[in-house]
């Protein structure tokens, strides 16, 4: 073999061993610098559809199941208000501020290699209430009204509060709640029920507890005849004995069922196991004579605190009342004769709570109406709102129908500050975000004895409707209680339970 055959051989074999080596090194696939395959594009994007929200209300989380590798999401057209997209993980949340119908909104998930597309179906349903929210205690025997509010957007100050008549009612057991096609819910047999309103697609429910009775009763007034008043009496449960009771006016122009219904007192009488006694006004427009207001009670000279003392020899009569712990309260003209029957019946009263009416005993220019020189001090609680605009807080002529100059609500406490012996510096109490309670305790003088005068301010924004004329949050309404039937009529404060206050500094004195 020659020199140059066997120089070819061994190079051949150089080159095979070569080869391997560079195998065996990773360097037969190529070189550094080859392209990289770019990664999968987005494909079956999915998000759990179609979806249905409601204004107000903060979302769960919608996340998105997609194959591959997304750089950015996007949706068109835009999401209803409140609600965003994260452009990285395509992830949805956020509270609706804004009703909206139901509509596609198109997700892309996209990178360089491509992208993939879904139709998320979505609508935001307008925020639809029945008042009252979430549940109530009612009597046998008493009515009460339901409402319907809708809101279409949290930037609208006001909700629309819907014709009932426009609403479809009904009770899941009309034995022991009934509901007829104007919304008004009647009190059947003791038990529990759920009362719904459904609007077109829309629906709310509340809970109506039966619980007890509200019992209308008649009552011989010298030099009035009959006259009519209701008791609420709950189920009462454990030992028997003498129960505490309030009496429980209602405003110029309302009732009795009015008064229970707007006020919620029986719910708070089936908590604590007392008695509630809602007195009746007189005339065709019933009012009570509490001075200087109102209507043809206060003009005939009506004496309804012989009316008073007449009811309160009959609820004695017939059942287990606590003669010495009585208290009174009322709403508006009702309100102005619990200051009233703070003066003349003390000694069968231990202490008042008015709401939203002020003393009757003097008008803004100081003519007086009665005197006041009650037997005893007596406790004095007086709850009232700023934007107040049938009673204002200054005094005054308000919007409602009275015509009266009102006496002032810091006139009205200066009065009782002086009679009951307490100094004029409070110790003051922030209850909620709207109300401050200003309380004066301190005796004045030591030596004699003294009761407590509290004043609780509510001072919401406000939130005028100045075409319907409605306050929504406070004005002329029972805080924490439930709107009158009335067109016009204020909307009471959620944030305040004038009624669990009421009964707290009530039941201090013992």
């Amino acid at each position: 073999m020659t020199f140059i055959h066997r120089w070819k051989r061994i190079s051949w074999v150089l080159t095979v061993v070569a080869c391997f080596a560079l195998a065996a090194c990773g360097g037969g696939g190529g070189g550094a610098d080859d392209p990289v395959p770019p990664p999968p594009a987005p494909s079956a994007l999915t998000y759990a559809s179609p979806q249905s929200f409601t204004v107000g209300s903060a979302i769960a989380p919608l996340t998105p199941t997609v194959v591959g590798t997304v750089a950015q999401y996007s949706v068109a057209p835009a999401l209803p208000g409140g609600l965003v997209i994260d452009t990285t993980s395509g992830q949805i949340t956020g509270t609706p501020t804004t009703a909206a119908t139901t509509a596609n909104y198109v997700v892309t998930a996209s990178s360089s290699a491509g992208s993939a597309t879904f139709a998320l179906s979505l609508s935001v349903q307008p925020l639809f209430l029945l008042e009252p929210q979430s549940s109530t205690t009612i009597g046998a025997g008493q009515a009460i009204q339901g409402f319907v509010t809708l809101r279409n957007s949290t930037a609208d100050p006001f909700p629309s509060y819907l014709d009932a008549g426009l609403i479809t009612w009904s009770s899941a057991q009309p034995a022991i709640a009934s509901v007829d096609a104007s919304g008004v819910i009647t009190g059947i047999s003791a038990g529990s029920t759920i009362v719904t309103a459904q609007y077109q697609a829309l629906s709310a429910q509340l809970e109506v507890r039966t619980r007890g009775a509200l019992v209308a009763r008649d009552v011989n007034v010298t030099g009035q005849g009959t006259r009519s008043y209701s008791i609420y009496v709950p189920t009462l449960v454990g030992a028997s004995g003498a129960r505490a009771a309030i009496l429980s006016l209602h405003g110029g122009g309302g009732s009795a069922m009015i008064q229970a219904s707007t006020s919620e007192l029986n719910e708070l009488a089936d908590q604590q196991q007392i008695y509630i006694v809602y007195l009746e006004g007189t005339g065709l427009i019933r009012t009570f004579n509490a001075g200087s207001c109102c209507g043809s009670a206060q003009t005939r000279g009506v004496d309804d605190v012989s009316y008073v003392t007449a009811v309160l020899q009959d609820v004695a009569a017939d059942f287990q009342i606590d003669a010495q712990r009585v208290y009174a309260t009322g709403f508006s003209n009702g309100g102005m004769m619990s200051h009233r029957l703070a003066c003349a019946l003390a000694d069968r009263i231990a202490g008042i709570a008015p709401i939203g009416g002020a003393s009757g005993r003097f008008d803004r220019t100081l003519n007086q109406y009665y005197s006041c020189n009650p037997a005893r001090r007596i406790p004095v609680l007086h709850i009232h709102a700023t934007n107040d605009r049938n009673y204002p807080y200054e005094g005054g002529y308000g919007d409602g129908l009275s015509a009266t100059n009102f006496y002032s609500i810091e006139a009205s406490i200066a009065d009782w500050i002086a009679l009951n012996n307490v100094s004029t510096v409070a110790t003051i109490e922030n209850v909620t975000t709207t109300t401050t309670c200003y309380r004066y305790a301190t005796p004045a003088n030591p030596a004699v004895s003294s009761a407590p005068v509290v004043l609780c301010k509510n001072d919401p924004p406000d939130n005028y409707d100045a075409v319907n004329d409605i306050v929504f949050g406070g004005g002329h309404s029972w805080p924490g209680g439930v709107r009158s039937p009335a067109a016009s009529s204020d909307v009471p404060i959620a944030d305040f339970d004038a009624n669990a206050y009421m009964w707290r500094f009530f039941d201090q004195q013992g």
